[in-house]
């Protein structure tokens, strides 16, 4: 692949578009950020843009598609590793919450990118949902497969975690994270 006299074409163009709209994207919103704000911050000309996207929403559901796939990443690293499944669960929240100490935190930027979308059918909606979806059975497979109501119990920490992970931003709560974390271990801990 050909560069431009910038040197910006191709896959590092490409991934300095994709890391600047990433920053710009968690800290200000999509919807909140323009193409030459990306652009302007990236260091490249618009064209640079247009080589590797499309448009703007090109830009915006490949940032959140490689969001979503390394957080899932990262969580996919969490195994059992000889521990409970309560510890294991619990230390999903200590994993949330060392996420949302970035002074750019805004809650959680799968959250504010389906609010943003403009269809609830379209590609980051559908980002969104299948990351979800994927935190959700991350949570199912950390628990013990004998667990009574397993799914459910799934269900509930995923809420947990998204409450948790907005009051964090929304400060509402004093400590969200350990107040979400003890409701879990007592959800861990009550067995039907």
């Amino acid at each position: 692949m050909q560069q431009n006299d910038d040197g910006s074409r191709g896959p590092a163009g490409r991934d300095r578009l994709l890391a600047t709209a990433r920053r710009l994207f968690t800290r200000h919103g999509a919807s909140n950020v323009g193409i030459n704000d990306v652009t302007a911050a990236a260091g490249v000309a618009r064209m640079t843009l247009y080589n590797n996207f499309p448009s703007k929403d090109a830009l915006t559901a490949a940032v959140y598609d490689e969001m979503a796939r390394a957080a899932l990443q990262a969580l996919g690293a969490m195994e059992r590793s000889g521990r409970s499944d309560e510890e294991t669960i619990l230390g999903v929240f200590d994993h949330f919450d060392r996420r949302g100490q970035d002074a750019d935190a805004r809650g959680c930027p799968f959250i504010h990118a389906s609010l943003q979308a403009a269809d609830a059918s379209g590609p980051v909606y559908a980002i969104v949902q299948a990351y979800k979806r994927g935190l959700r059975e991350h949570v199912l497979h950390l628990l013990d497969a004998g667990r009574p109501n397993r799914a459910e119990l799934a269900d509930q920490i995923v809420l947990l975690l998204d409450g948790a992970v907005t009051e964090a931003y929304l400060r509402g709560v004093a400590d969200p994270m350990t107040a979400a974390k003890r409701a879990a271990e007592t959800l861990l801990r009550a067995r039907p």
